[in-house]
């Protein structure tokens, strides 16, 4: 009889001290989830950021790239350059062009293995409607069918809001080197000495003004004694 009062009482207090613990209320979710979501937003926007900043980072390492490989080229034609009868060295504020050995692919009628080189004309200019730096290589067949005109080139890099170039002669009345914009054949009885590059990058390239100056080995400067000192001077270097 003990046995069967004291079994429900037993379950009874057990029930009993079970009910007293307790759970999450409402408010205690809401600010749980509210912090979880607060902290997620934080951990994706230093992400984004993180990789938004990697990004640009790569992009300007491969501009900057692109810039300097362009400018080494182009200094490595400028010293390699020559007199050439049949081809001068021309150039205006945007643009230059001038004798280069040009890299021809073999001719498989011939059975020939290796590239052959060929005298042809080197030409870097200023592309205005793509804000570009543009490179054109033309063999000596080219140039005179098309009577040395300048064609769309390769583009280098874009860009560009502005491309200078200045040329290094000899003025016949002082003896002093100067600089002038443009380098004429009819002017000239040789190729200048140096040529500066100036390159001003649009603005959202975040870049300083790009100088360098290149200096030409066989490149004398010597104008026609008959100009005189006709040119305006400029800086020396």
């Amino acid at each position: 009889m003990d046995e069967l009062v004291h079994g429900p009482q037993s379950i009874v207090h057990r029930k009993t001290k079970l009910s007293t613990k307790r759970g999450f209320t409402l408010i205690e979710l809401i600010v749980s989830i509210t912090i979880f979501a607060l902290a997620g937003v934080a951990v994706h926007t230093v992400l984004a950021n993180g990789i938004t900043v990697w990004r640009r980072g790569n992009k300007d390492r491969t501009y900057q790239r692109k810039v300097r490989l362009a400018t080494e080229s182009m200094a490595r034609d400028l010293r390699n350059t020559f007199k050439f009868s049949r081809i001068a060295f021309e150039g205006g504020e945007d643009f230059i062009v001038f004798p280069a050995l040009i890299l021809e692919k073999p001719d498989s009628n011939l059975d020939e293995s290796e590239d052959c080189y060929k005298v042809g004309r080197a030409a870097y200019f200023y592309n205005k409607k793509r804000k570009a730096l543009c490179k054109e290589r033309k063999s000596l067949s080219e140039v005179e069918q098309q009577e040395g005109e300048i064609g769309k080139g390769k583009v280098l890099f874009e860009q560009l809001r502005k491309l200078e170039f200045s040329y290094c002669y000899l003025d016949n009345a002082t003896g002093n080197y100067k600089w002038k914009d443009e380098w004429k054949k009819e002017e000239q009885d040789t190729i200048p000495a140096a040529i500066k590059l100036k390159m001003v990058f649009k603005k959202e390239i975040d870049r300083e003004d790009f100088e360098k100056t290149i200096f030409i080995p066989i490149g004398t400067g010597e104008q026609r004694k008959e100009l005189g000192s006709t040119i305006r001077q400029a800086e020396t270097k």
